[in-house]
């Protein structure tokens, strides 16, 4: 475990209170100096600001003593890592709210080169797919994804970013001895094993509060360059996150969908208001000045020509059907006259040569 300073530990015990907000530490640390100095003294000008409940909480978390709060964040696999740190999200520190103190599982890094990808729990399969497909590709291009670990378009992101080879960073609602929801673990597991890291500001046992995640969006943006919204409801939270980036002075991005789905709100709703427009991760990429611009239409094209005519005639059949977007097995069976046996044994082999990829719900697409 690393070596944590006298102070740092004091802030430690500050951020362990639940009941205390952001701002209440804020004004504590201004009125007092130092964390030390708020735990040691206690006295009744601590109460008036933190309130009775949180007080009680610091005074119960002063109680059991630094060697406990040390212990439990070794138990957790976890580090904190604190605003005058190295390691520190560079971006994060410029924010108006900046968390004195985050918790974090995996590697920490200063990412300046990051897009935050966020979307709607409910995602579709249109939405699904582009998440993964841009977050791939900026991934293989060297920037880090941020998004939130939840449901549908936050998942499919850091699957994407993974595909991609790249680094991805999970901020979480909740404290960092829990992973939420539960069937994203394994998930959590895999993102710090290939070099990227979970984090969150919320103390050890705290639970996915529905109030916590407005809380938990400002991070989420506050951390990255760039936004880009990928479906969502008028009245979501990814609007939330949205106002954050704008607020904070980020690029926000939005992929436009169809104009009469539910989830393209959201996205049409940013792309009125100024946003820029997202169809793939070279978009991202030139308007943030992270590679040049050029012809990417045609490169495609050619890219496409050249693996269609390395193919026979079958899988050169079933390969031009994926040109545009991806397609699920019975759209292939259906438009390529071939049946469902024979399918399955040229998609296999297509597979094994590095042309398809299969993703979720048995849908297949060209491989980048």
């Amino acid at each position: 475990m690393r070596a944590y300073t006298h102070e740092q530990v004091y802030r430690l015990a500050l951020q362990c209170a639940h009941a205390l907000t952001w701002r209440q530490q804020r004004m504590l640390l201004d009125a007092y100096g130092s964390a030390e100095a708020v735990l040691t003294r206690m006295d009744q000008g601590v109460q008036d600001i933190a309130g009775e409940k949180a007080y009680n909480e610091l005074r119960r978390i002063r109680n059991m003593g630094a060697r406990q709060l040390l212990d439990r964040l070794e138990a957790a696999g976890a580090q904190a890592v604190f605003r005058e740190d190295a390691e520190y999200p560079v971006l994060l520190r410029e924010i108006a709210d900046p968390p004195h103190t985050l918790f974090l599982r995996g590697t920490p890094a200063a990412d300046e080169r990051s897009v935050a990808i966020v979307g709607s729990r409910r995602d579709t399969r249109y939405g699904r797919t582009q998440a993964y497909r841009i977050a791939r590709d900026l991934a293989a291009a060297g920037v880090t994804v941020v998004s939130g670990l939840a449901r549908g378009i936050d998942t499919a992101a850091h699957e994407g970013a993974l595909a991609g080879g790249g680094r991805t960073v999970a901020v979480m609602g909740n404290g960092i001895d829990t992973i939420y929801p539960e069937e994203n673990r394994e998930l959590a597991c895999r993102i710090i094993e290939n070099g990227g890291a979970v984090i969150t500001e919320f103390p050890f046992g705290a639970g996915p509060l529905a109030y916590h995640f407005p809380i938990r969006n400002r991070i989420i943006s506050g951390i990255s360059a760039a936004l880009l919204l990928i479906e969502g409801h008028a009245r979501s939270g990814t609007m939330i996150t949205a106002g954050c980036a704008a607020d904070q002075g980020r690029e926000v991005f939005a992929l436009p969908g169809a104009v009469d789905a539910p989830g393209s709100a959201a996205p049409l709703a940013l792309l009125r208001d100024g946003a820029g427009i997202c169809t793939c991760a070279q978009d991202i990429l030139v308007d943030m000045g992270w590679m040049p611009e050029k012809d990417r239409t045609e490169e495609q094209i050619e890219l496409s020509q050249t693996m269609l005519a390395s193919l026979g005639d079958r899988q050169r059949r079933i390969a031009s059907l994926m040109l545009d977007e991806p397609r699920s097995f019975e759209e292939l069976v259906n438009e390529s006259g071939i049946g469902p046996e024979e399918l399955s044994a040229e998609l296999t082999l297509m597979e094994l040569d590095g042309v398809v990829e299969a993703r979720p719900g048995r849908v297949y697409a060209l491989k980048a």
